[in-house]
């Protein structure tokens, strides 16, 4: 097994990232660590390490890309990808390594614990919301001694994951996404494939604060480039990936959502931001298309088969006056019922 720790500035937590990855050594048969055009102190710390292998990609290319340089770069078809601020629990790479060989599955990630507050789950597993967003499983939850079974789910968070590089390619990241929803898109094309996706709790590992600049939690607000790609990224993953009739049956809900996306979009200040994605939508439309044509076929089930329904999972951050929440309730209201008679069509 190949364990890559993929850097985008990460100086502040790369010593526990890495202290605690040698701690599990015997589980790999190398340890890379791939940067991208990082340009703080991450280099200089990766090369504390002698037994770290150091792959400097010399500019940011994205979460996406870098996935993809390493899982080129990997000697071993098991890989594990490792954001630079995620620790390894004792055993991860093992647990991991057992569910994805004894189900013959494709992806597995672990329980992610925040590392702030190890008893508490921050996720263990996504979805697929059927109007194209992820569905976060377990979030800000107790964490049980046990963690429960190994589980089938129907996407991923690549913060921590095992894939099987023989079954999900050398390339497997849209790297048109750059970063954020770039790993949905990654795991729903693969479940579409045919491909299993694990969540394996009783894996356990520990999230620090997230990118710098990037993060909710380390500052506190959305950042133009957060939003840019959420919608865009949101936009490009179902053009690609929804099945024509799926595009069809959920249109007057698409419609609305995108209405109320754009009501908050203006409120919030980030028009900029929305006419930059829809302005990339419209002279990137070819290349978009022939990766659909792409995903349509390889595809092994219908959509209907992995969406899941719900409330929409939107960040309570877009929510914070009373009458937004008000709104925010009516749209999941229309949204639920809407799906309860017509996602049979899907």
């Amino acid at each position: 097994m190949s364990l890559c720790v993929v850097n985008f500035n990460g100086a502040a937590f790369l010593r526990p990232t890495l202290d605690a990855a040698l701690k599990n050594r015997r589980s790999f048969g190398e340890i890379l660590f791939i940067d991208n055009g990082s340009d703080d102190d991450s280099l200089a710390i990766a090369g504390e390490y002698d037994e770290v292998v150091t792959v400097a990609l010399g500019e940011n290319r994205g979460a996406a890309a870098v996935r993809n340089a390493a899982i080129r770069r990997a000697a071993s078809d098991l890989i594990l990808l490792l954001d630079s601020d995620v620790r390894l629990g004792d055993g991860c790479a093992d647990a991991l390594a057992a569910a994805l060989g004894e189900r013959g599955a494709a992806i597995a990630m672990p329980r992610v614990l925040y590392e702030a507050d190890p008893d508490t789950v921050q996720y263990d597993g996504a979805d697929w919301h059927f109007m194209g967003l992820q569905i976060i499983e377990h979030p800000d939850t107790p964490s049980r001694r046990d963690g429960g079974g190994v589980r089938e789910i129907g996407s991923v968070i690549t913060a921590c994951c095992l894939i099987d590089r023989r079954k999900v390619g050398t390339e497997p990241f849209d790297e048109d996404f750059f970063i954020y929803l770039e790993d949905h898109d990654f795991g729903v094309r693969a479940r579409l494939r045919g491909f299993e996706i694990l969540s394996v709790p009783g894996a356990r590992c520990y999230h620090s604060e997230g990118t710098p600049g990037l993060s909710i939690r380390a500052i506190g607000s959305y950042s133009s480039l957060r939003v840019f790609c959420l919608i865009r990224n949101r936009w490009q993953f179902m053009a690609k990936n929804y099945q024509g009739r799926t595009l069809l049956v959920l249109a007057p809900l698409l419609m609305l959502y995108e209405a109320a996306q754009l009501v908050i979009v203006i409120r919030n200040g980030w028009f900029r931001e929305w006419a930059r994605a829809a302005g990339w939508m419209a002279r990137n439309a070819r290349r978009v298309l022939r990766r659909r044509r792409e995903v349509q076929r390889t595809r092994r089930c219908r959509d209907g088969d992995l969406m899941e329904a719900g409330e929409i999972p939107f960040r309570q951050e877009l929510t914070s006056s009373p009458l937004q929440r008000r709104a925010l309730a009516a749209l999941n209201r229309v949204v639920t019922t809407y799906w309860r008679y017509a996602g049979r069509f899907v």
